[in-house]
C-alpha cells in the first residue's frame, strides 16, 4: 500500500510540475494536514488520493480544482510563476498549387529556431547549459562539432518540366540536383583542418539521415569562389579564435537513391514528429510516389554582434509535384488491372470495342481531397505555435478550395486556412478546367540545358545551351564539378550563338575560375560568369579526354556508366533564381571483368594437360604393342582363373548349406 501511495504521489507531483512549466491550469492541489480529524473525513468522501498518516503531504484531485469544505488553501510559493499563452518557435506552412497537365504541387515548410546562445561562453562552463525546445539537439550537436556557421542539405529526385511547370518552388533555392548535394561554411585554422571538419560533418549527417554522404571524399569535394555565396544580410561570425577563417565546402553525389529512410529521419527532426500538424501528410509511399519530389535543410548561424548573442535557424522543406490522375487511380486499384469495357474513355471517331481504344486525353473536370493523394488527413495543428499551422492554395477563377473540419467544408476569400485545435481536417479542391493554372503567368528567366557529344572511349565533349526567353540580358554564374576521369581543356572553350554570329566567346563570358584535377584527389573546377543578350539561344562546348582507370576503381555496375552531377546556374541580374542541369552518364573504357574467370580457367587446363602428360611419361612404362597384347591376355587368364576360384567356393558354402538343412530336418 505504501508503494502504491508513494508512486501515485511522485507521478502526481511531476503531473503538477509540468502542467505549471507549460502553462496548463493544474485541478491537482497540495496541502498540509495538520487536523486528523478533517482528514479521516475527508478520506471517506469522494477522493482519489489514500494517506497512510496524518502528517504527511497529500495530493488529491477534484473536478473544479476547489478544496474539500473545512480545508483552506495554503497561499502559492511566489517563487512559482505560471506563464499563459507558452509557444515556441515553430511554424509550419503547407500551399498546394494545382500545374499544368493536371499535376499538383505541393509544398511543405518548417521553420525552427534555437534559443539563443553566448558564442564566446562554452556551456561546459560551470553554471552554463544548452536549452532545447523546438530545434534538433542532433543538429546543435553536429554544427557544434564541426564548427559549421551554415548547413545546406539536399535530396531530390526526378525531372522539372521547366517549360510546362513554370518555375521552380522558392526560385530553385531549395532544390538540388539529381541525388544529395551538401554545402556548408565551416571555420577552421587552415584549409586541411576545415577538410577534416567536412568529412566528420559528411560522415554524422550521413548517420542521421541514412544516406550515402560518407562517400564524399576529396575526389568529389570543391571550394566554390563565386557560387554558394551566403547572403549579405546574414552575418558569419567566427566563435572560437578571431585568426580563424570560414571555408565554404561542396560536394554532391549524382543520382543517389532516395527512398523513405531519408524521410524518416527528417520527419523526426520536427518537434510533431510526424504526429500532428500538416506533417501528419508525409508518407514515404505517397512522397517518393511522385513525379519530382526533394527535400531541403537549410540551417543558419544569426547573430547580434552588439548584444554577443546568436541563435540557429533552420528551414525544412519538402515539395513533390504529383500526377493527381494517377495517384487516384492508384489509390482505388493498388493492383494494376485492366479496366472494364464499360470505363475506358475511346475516341468515338475512331473504331473501338473492349480490346481495341484509342484513349481520349485525361479529363479536364477532376474533384479529390487531398487525403486521396496522401492517403491520410491532417490530425490538428501543430500546438507548439502562437500562430496556427497555415494551408494556402494557389489557384485560379476556375477552381474552387475548401478545408474540411471533420467533415464538414469550410471557405475562405484568399484561399487560405488556419488550422487551430486537435480536429481532423482536409483539402477539398475541385475544378471545371484543370488547365486553368497560375503557372502560365510565371516565366521561367533562363532555360539551361546539357550534354555530352562526341562518340569513342578516348575522347568527348561536353555543350551547355543556355536560352533567354525575356526581353533582357540575364546575368548568371555557372558552376561545374567534373570527376578527375574527365580531363577537362579550358582552351578548347568555344562559343556558337544560335541566333547572332556576331558574337564572341569574351562578349558573354566576364570572368572565369579554373580549378584542375588531379587524380583521385581532386574534381575539376569550373566557375564562370555569363551575360546572355535578350532573346538569344547560344551554347558554349568544351572538349576533355577520358582516363583509364584503374580496375579498383570501377563501380559494381561499370557497364552502367559514371553519374555526372548537375551543373549549377545561379541568376544574379536582374533577380535571383537557380537552376539546376540534368545529370549525365559517361561510359568510359571498361574492362571485360569476366577474362580473370577465362585466365584461371585456360591456365588451369593448359597445366592440367601438361602435368597429365609429364606423370605418364614418368610413372607407366612404355613397351610394345605385342608386348601389349600378350599381358592384357595374362591379365585377362588371371581374371579366369580369380572368377572359377570364386564360383567353387560359392558352390562349396551352397553345399554345406544344404546339409544342414538336411540334417536339422532329421533331427
Amino acid at each position: 500500500m505504501f508503494k502504491r501511495n508513494a508512486t501515485c504521489l511522485i507521478f502526481t507531483t511531476l503531473l503538477l510540475f509540468s502542467r505549471i512549466c507549460y502553462g496548463q491550469e493544474s485541478n491537482y492541489s497540495i496541502y498540509k494536514n495538520d487536523n486528523t480529524e478533517q482528514l479521516e473525513e475527508f478520506r471517506n468522501s469522494n477522493t482519489t488520493s489514500e494517506v497512510e498518516s496524518s502528517s504527511s503531504t497529500v495530493i488529491t484531485a477534484s473536478e473544479d480544482g476547489s478544496f474539500p469544505e473545512g480545508i483552506q488553501e495554503p497561499p502559492l510559493d511566489p517563487s512559482i510563476t505560471i506563464q499563459e499563452g507558452l509557444s515556441y518557435p515553430f511554424r509550419e506552412k503547407l500551399y498546394v498549387k494545382p500545374l499544368p497537365n493536371n499535376d499538383l504541387l505541393t509544398s511543405f515548410q518548417f521553420k525552427m529556431n534555437s534559443e539563443e546562445f553566448a558564442p564566446s561562453i562554452s556551456s561546459l562552463n560551470y553554471g552554463q547549459y544548452n536549452h532545447f525546445t523546438v530545434f534538433p539537439k542532433a543538429i546543435e550537436s553536429v554544427l557544434h562539432r564541426t564548427d559549421t556557421r551554415q548547413l545546406h542539405l539536399r535530396f531530390t529526385r526526378g525531372f522539372w518540366d521547366a517549360e510546362t511547370w513554370g518555375r521552380l518552388p522558392h526560385d530553385g533555392f531549395k532544390s538540388g540536383g539529381n541525388g544529395v548535394e551538401l554545402w556548408a561554411i565551416i571555420e577552421a585554422e587552415s584549409k586541411d583542418n576545415a577538410y577534416s571538419k567536412w568529412k566528420t560533418l559528411a560522415n554524422s549527417l550521413s548517420g542521421l539521415f541514412c544516406a550515402s554522404i560518407n562517400f564524399i571524399d576529396s575526389s568529389k569535394t570543391t571550394y566554390p569562389v563565386t557560387s554558394f555565396q551566403p547572403d549579405n544580410d546574414q552575418g558569419l561570425p567566427v566563435f572560437a579564435n578571431s585568426k580563424n577563417q570560414l571555408y565554404l565546402i561542396r560536394a554532391a553525389l549524382a543520382n543517389e537513391p532516395i527512398c523513405t529512410e531519408n524521410l524518416t529521419p527528417f520527419l523526426k527532426l520536427l518537434p510533431t514528429k510526424g504526429k500532428s500538424g500538416i506533417s501528419t501528410f508525409l508518407d514515404g509511399h505517397k512522397v517518393f510516389d511522385s513525379s519530382w519530389h526533394s527535400l531541403s535543410v537549410d540551417v543558419i548561424t544569426n547573430c547580434d554582434v552588439n548584444q554577443d548573442k546568436c541563435k540557429y535557424e533552420t528551414d525544412a522543406v519538402v515539395d513533390m509535384v504529383t500526377h493527381v490522375p494517377y495517384s487516384l487511380a492508384r489509390n482505388k486499384n493498388p493492383i494494376p488491372k485492366p479496366l472494364p469495357a464499360e470505363q475506358l474513355r475511346c475516341d468515338t471517331n475512331k473504331p473501338y470495342d473492349a480490346f481495341q481504344c484509342f484513349p481520349l486525353p485525361e479529363s479536364t473536370e477532376t474533384e479529390f481531397d487531398l487525403s486521396q493523394i496522401f492517403g491520410k488527413t491532417i490530425k490538428g495543428s501543430s500546438m507548439m505555435s502562437d500562430i496556427p499551422s497555415h494551408i494556402c492554395a494557389i489557384i485560379t477563377s476556375k477552381w474552387d478550395v475548401s478545408i474540411k473540419v471533420n467533415g464538414e467544408l469550410f471557405g475562405t476569400d484568399d484561399n487560405c486556412f488556419e488550422l487551430d485545435g486537435m480536429d481532423e481536417y482536409d483539402l477539398y479542391l475541385a475544378s471545371s478546367d484543370t488547365s486553368d493554372v497560375t503557372t502560365l503567368n510565371e516565366e521561367v528567366p533562363l532555360h539551361v540545358s546539357r550534354s555530352l557529344t562526341g562518340y569513342g572511349q578516348d575522347h568527348g565533349g561536353l555543350r551547355t545551351v543556355f536560352q533567354n526567353p525575356t526581353p533582357m540580358p540575364i546575368t548568371a554564374i555557372y558552376f561545374e564539378s567534373l570527376p578527375w576521369y574527365m580531363r577537362l581543356y579550358l582552351s578548347s572553350l568555344k562559343l556558337e550563338s544560335i541566333d547572332s554570329s556576331n558574337l564572341q566567346l569574351e562578349d558573354v563570358i566576364d570572368s572565369v575560375y579554373y580549378n584542375s584535377a588531379i587524380d583521385h584527389k581532386r574534381p575539376s573546377h569550373l566557375e564562370y560568369t555569363i551575360t546572355i543578350p535578350a532573346n538569344t539561344t547560344l551554347a558554349i562546348s568544351c572538349q576533355f579526354d577520358k582516363a583509364l582507370l584503374h580496375f579498383a576503381d570501377y563501380p559494381p555496375d561499370a557497364n552502367h556508366g559514371f553519374e555526372i552531377e548537375s551543373a549549377v546556374i545561379t541568376v544574379i541580374k536582374p533577380f535571383k533564381y537557380q537552376i539546376r542541369t540534368e545529370t549525365l552518364l559517361l561510359s568510359l573504357s571498361t574492362p571485360d571483368f569476366s577474362m580473370p574467370y577465362n585466365v584461371i580457367i585456360i591456365t588451369s587446363t593448359v597445366i592440367g594437360l601438361i602435368y597429365g602428360t609429364l606423370y605418364n611419361l614418368l610413372v607407366k612404362k612404355v613397351v610394345r604393342v605385342e608386348q601389349a597384347d600378350k599381358l592384357i591376355e595374362q591379365q585377362a587368364g588371371l581374371k579366369k582363373k580369380l572368377v572359377a576360384v570364386v564360383l567353387k567356393l560359392k558352390s562349396k558354402v551352397v553345399d554345406r548349406i544344404k546339409q544342414k538343412k538336411v540334417i536339422n530336418f532329421y533331427i
